[in-house]
């Protein structure tokens, strides 16, 4: 725990509250070595959440690219109608 804390302006108890909510959430996983308790981190939910995080991010890419073109459009449109008024 000592290891942990020492690059975060972190108490221990945060800390391990921390790792309480990863260990929970099945992304990382806790032994036993006499005095140490290492922790090791469990790449398959990770990959699962980062998966499901890109089809997230290709959705919203996707809608943010139409969305530029349609303000693309409605911009050379007024400027049309601009230029015609004078």
């Amino acid at each position: 725990m000592t290891e942990l804390t020492e690059p975060f302006a972190m108490t221990q108890p945060a800390i391990s509250k921390h790792l309480k909510v990863l260990e929970r959430a099945g992304l990382i996983s806790r032994g036993r070595d006499a005095q140490r308790r290492p922790c090791r981190l469990e790449a398959r939910p990770l990959a699962e959440a980062a998966g499901w995080l890109e089809d997230y991010r290709r959705f919203w890419e996707g809608r943010f690219q139409r969305l530029d073109a349609l303000l693309d459009e409605l911009k050379t449109k007024e400027k049309k109608r601009g230029r015609t008024k004078r």
